[in-house]
This record gives structure tokens, C-alpha cells and sequence, in this order.
């Protein structure tokens, strides 16, 4: 309505995941049966939209780059004078037909749409953002339209931190030393820096400022952008792509450098290979957001788990009077049941044979109460297994028959596409046997998945999502406690419980669905945690172990 009325111009579509990608997809499809006129695209990212088997952007090895800029404006002309709904199909299709480089038709086209379904990456993030809409500051009448806005105040952090690798110096020096000695020299001193971080380094070490260093390593940058200039066709730099690699990685610190605030983080610490590297961590990225949608004329960020919503008025755009509206859900809560589990817990102090057989039974209740399709979500993939052997094990001695332990199917953490979707097709067993999927919580099931009626009739959920304490939490925490607010909260309790919500969320999607929530651990009684909780979430029951597969039958006899 605001871009019929003349209030805009465009419409990005903003999303963290393909499949929701496909839910813009139908909703424009709905509204132009409705007698919409209104011509939209859908960007995908360059490798997932190639034609060529694998990815070569040489004009030299790709056929569809080589001559691309003759043959693409009959390619867009094209296009547009004959579809309104451009999906990665459409594109490709047109792409392979015109026999032109897919990504960079999409990226032309989107100048003729009045509607862009992307990424977060295509407004957001300063190094893929749409330089034709956005370069140098760039405003214009956009309406930005942000789905799952949950999940951009991690996105945000991420795409707004960056890390320089202490290793990635030397290994650029030897490539070059016997080349081009100016720029073995810069990255020698950029190394030498980086050993004077490095012996003041303990676990972790946060430091104050980097810009002696950022000096050494603006020369160096600039040295190496003219190597790879000038050897750009030498047959004999084989290692131009692995340069190319560590050049892009300089040039994103720089450009945050260029950032920093005092919502910034500076810190050193060896990862996980043992590599030591210097961060400069956005701890907070409203500011950088904001500045993105200011190029615009308005945005609508929503999802169902904007909880609390403080929290992320100040993560999001800093602007705690930025209007908020909490939509009623439409579904009758008399049709979901909510127990929580008040004698279990997750905590690490707990953890143990003991309370993973409280657990198993728990799930056993739940899903013994009304056989059907049941997901589990864990912590993580260590406790997952933990319970899953706990569970074989009770099996063994009698406790559970062999058809519960039959009935469950386990996420892997290397799931590839095609396991995904094999492993969401078996929740679509009409009157097959029941499955009891186990998740990790915050995974690539937890959000974005949508089983309707009898393909997921209940949710359980293992412990309050806390994320694992590591360098980044800690230092999360001790910022925002430095800000006055409460550093725990913003560090583990809600990014937890957002997490909590989403999973809950798979199991009522229509108003038919009827559906159970089991949330166990003991926290969840808590009042900062309560005080979380969406207010269709009221009417919780809190239960023992032994109650629980009691209170599930009353209700699923009562529905």
C-alpha cells in the first residue's frame, strides 16, 4: 500500500534463511492473484545460483562471463517484458538461455523490480551490500521489510567484527619474499606487531587500540592490492587465490578500524589451531545498522521472538522509541499445552548419568502420552548424545520399550542438504511410524521449518539455550555489565531463551494444530526467565517427572 500510494519506492524483503526466502516468495504470489502489478526478485548468493558445475569467475574459464557485459542488457530486456515473479529458477533460465553470468543478471534486473527478496548480506553487510543502491551513503525511498529480525543482532555482529590472522603475515611473506621485497618487509612488520600482542597474550588479552598497527598494515595492504594488480595474468603465482584471501581479510579490518566506537571490543587469543589472532569485536551493532536503514525511508523489522523487546530496540537501532507493537497470536492457547519441568535442570553442575535419565524418561512421557511425531531439542550435539546412550542403555534393562528407541532419528552436525530435507520428509509419515527427531537447539531445525497438523504434534526442550561460555560471551558480558545494565542477561539469558522460543514455535503453525511444549529445566520457574516468556505462554503448567505424562494425557483427551 505505502509504494502504491507514492510513499516508496522499493521493497527489500530481508531474510536470514532460504526457506523463508520461498515464504516471500508465495506471499507476493497470493497478493498478485489478489490483482497485485508488482514486479519482484529474488537474489541468491553467486555460488549457489552458478550454472557451471564448479565456480569459475575468469572471463578466461567461464563461458557465461566471457562476453557477459555484450549480451546482458537483451538478457534483462527480456526478463522483465515477460515475468513478475524472478526466482532463482527464472534466473538461471533466462542466464542459460542469453548465455550470461546468472548472479550479475539477477544484480541488473533488481534496478527494473519494485520488490527484492535478499539476504541480511544485500543491505547490512558493508562488504556485499548493493553498491548500485547503497554505495557512498546512497538513500532512496526503500522500505525495508526485515524477516527474522532475531537473528540480526548476531548477523550484525558478525558482519561488523573483523580478525587478522598472525600466521596469514608469514605465509604471505614467503609467497613474496623472493619477488617483491618492499612488500615482504611491510608484512615482516606487521608480523613483528603482531609477536608484541602475542607475548602479552594469555588466555585472552584485551587492549585499548591498534593503531600503530592498523598504519603498518594500511602499507601493507596497499603494497599488496598493487602485487596482485600487476601478477594478475602471471601463470606462475599459483597462489594468487590464497593471497587474494588474506589481502580481502586486511581490507575488512581496516575498514572497521575505520569503524570503531566504544561499542567495540579489542581483544588477541589463539583459536582452536592454535593461531593467534587480533579482534576487533562489534560487542554492540545498533549504530551500524541503523546507519543502513537510514538509507531508506522506513523499516519494519518483526518476528514471533522479539522478546524482550528492549533488548532489541537497543541491539537493532539504538532507539528505545522506535515504535513497538506485540501482535496477539491468533491461536487458541487452549489447544497447546506447556509444562515445565520443576526437578530437572541442564546446568553443567547437574549434568550426569542421574539427570540424563531424568531427562530420558521426561521425553519418554511426552511422547508416550499420544504417539506421534516429537522433536527434542539439546543444548548441543555432546549432550545430545549423552541422553541418546542413556536411553539404549534404560532400553536395555526394560525401562522403555523397544519402539521409543526405535522411533528416534538424530540431527548430524555435517548434515549436508539432502540429509536435511530426507530428514524433515520423515515427519511426513501419514499414518506411518511415529519419529521423535533429536535437535540441537539454535540448529537448522529449531527455526524456519514448518510442520503443519500431524506432522509435529510436540516439542521438547532441553535446559534454557544458554550459549556456551567462551572468549566472546564473557567479553559480552563484562561490557554491558561496564554499561550498567545486567551483562548476564545480554550475554547468555536472552539470546537463550530466544532460542527457547523459536523451538517451541515449530509445533503450531495452523489454527488446526494441536500441540504440547515441555520445557525441562527447572529455570524456566525463574521470574527473569518467566518475565521472557510470550504472554501466550501463561498458562504453563509446572510438573515432577512424575506428573508429566498425566498432564499430557488430560489435555490430548480434552482436545
Amino acid at each position: 500500500m505505502a509504494v502504491g500510494e507514492g510513499h516508496g519506492d522499493k521493497i527489500f524483503y530481508l531474510t536470514a534463511k532460504t526457506i523463508t526466502r520461498t515464504v516471500a516468495e508465495q506471499t507476493y504470489g497470493i497478493l498478485r492473484e489478489g490483482g497485485l502489478h508488482y514486479r519482484t526478485v529474488t537474489l541468491t548468493a553467486r555460488d549457489k545460483v552458478c550454472i557451471l558445475e564448479e565456480r569459475n569467475c575468469n572471463p578466461d574459464a567461464c563461458p557465461y562471463a566471457k562476453g557477459h557485459f555484450d549480451r546482458v542488457n537483451d538478457a534483462v530486456y527480456d526478463v522483465i517484458t515477460h515475468e513478475t515473479a524472478i526466482t532463482r529458477d527464472i534466473i538461471v533460465k533466462y542466464a542459460a538461455l542469453h548465455n550470461v553470468c546468472p548472479f550479475e543478471l539477477s544484480l541488473d534486473i533488481s534496478l527494473w523490480c519494485d520488490g527484492i527478496i535478499c539476504d541480511y548480506n544485500y543491505v547490512f553487510d558493508p562488504n556485499v551490500r548493493l553498491k548500485r543502491f547503497f554505495a557512498d551513503g546512497m538513500s532512496g525511498g526503500y522500505i525495508f521489510l526485515v524477516d527474522e529480525a532475531h537473528n540480526l543482532v548476531d548477523r550484525g555482529r558478525s558482519m561488523y567484527s573483523a580478525a587478522v590472522v598472525k600466521e596469514d603475515f608469514l605465509e604471505a611473506r614467503k609467497y613474496v619474499k623472493g619477488i617483491d621485497k618492499g612488500l615482504a618487509s611491510a608484512l615482516d612488520k606487521c608480523n613483528k606487531d603482531m609477536l608484541e600482542f602475542k607475548r602479552e597474550c594469555g588466555d585472552y588479552n584485551v587492549i585499548s587500540s591498534v593503531s600503530a598497527f592498523a598504519m603498518h598494515l594500511e602499507r601493507a595492504y596497499s603494497m599488496l592490492q598493487k602485487f596482485l594488480d600487476k601478477n594478475r595474468q602471471n601463470p606462475h603465482i599459483d597462489y594468487r587465490e590464497r593471497l587474494m584471501e588474506i589481502f580481502l581479510s586486511i581490507r575488512h579490518f581496516l575498514n572497521m578500524h575505520d569503524l570503531l566506537t566504544d561499542k567495540y571490543v579489542i581483544y588477541t587469543e589463539h583459536d582452536s589451531q592454535g593461531q593467534f589472532f587480533v579482534r576487533l569485536f562489534c560487542v554492540d551493532p545498533s549504530d551500524n545498522l541503523n546507519s543502513c536503514i537510514e538509507q531508506g525511508i522506513c523499516a519494519v523489522l518483526f518476528s514471533a521472538t522479539l522478546l524482550p523487546v528492549r533488548y532489541f530496540k537497543e541491539m537493532l537501532t539504538g532507539k528505545a522509541d522506535d515504535m513497538a507493537v506485540y501482535a496477539k497470536s491468533s491461536f487458541d492457547t487452549d489447544m497447546r499445552r506447556i509444562i515445565v519441568g520443576r526437578d530437572v535442570s541442564s546446568r553443567y553442575s547437574r549434568r550426569g548419568d542421574a539427570e540424563y535419565r531424568k531427562i530420558a524418561e521426561y521425553i519418554f512421557a511426552v511422547t508416550d502420552a499420544k504417539r506421534g511425531n516429537y522433536m527434542v531439542f539439546f543444548p548441543s550435539y555432546g549432550f545430545m548424545q549423552s541422553v541418546l546412550k542413556v536411553i539404549y542403555d534404560m532400553t536395555d534393562e526394560g525401562c522403555f520399550p523397544d519402539e521409543f528407541e526405535q522411533s528416534i532419528m538424530c540431527q548430524d552436525s555435517s548434515m549436508n542438504e539432502e540429509g536435511r530435507e530426507n530428514f524433515l520428509k520423515a515427519f511426513d509419515n501419514g499414518a506411518g511410524d511415529a519419529v521423535t527427531g533429536f535437535c540441537v537447539m539454535g540448529g537448522i531445525f529449531s527455526e524456519g521449518i514448518n510442520l503443519k497438523n500431524e506432522q509435529l504434534i510436540g516439542a521438547v526442550i532441553v535446559g534454557a539455550g544458554l550459549p556456551m561460555v567462551c572468549t566472546e560471551q564473557k567479553l559480552l558480558q563484562e561490557y554491558f555489565d561496564d554499561s550498567g545494565k545486567n551483562g548476564f542477561d545480554y550475554a547468555y539469558v536472552y539470546p537463550g531463551m530466544n532460542k527457547v522460543m523459536q523451538a517451541a514455535g515449530r509445533v503450531i503453525r495452523t489454527e488446526e494444530d494441536r500441540g504440547v511444549i515441555a520445557l525441562l529445566d527447572e529455570r524456566f520457574l525463574y521470574r527473569e526467565y518467566r518475565d521472557i516468556f510470550p504472554r501466550e505462554w501463561n498458562n504453563y503448567i509446572a510438573v515432577r517427572k512424575e506428573q508429566a505424562a498425566q498432564t499430557l494425557r488430560e489435555f490430548w483427551e480434552s482436545v
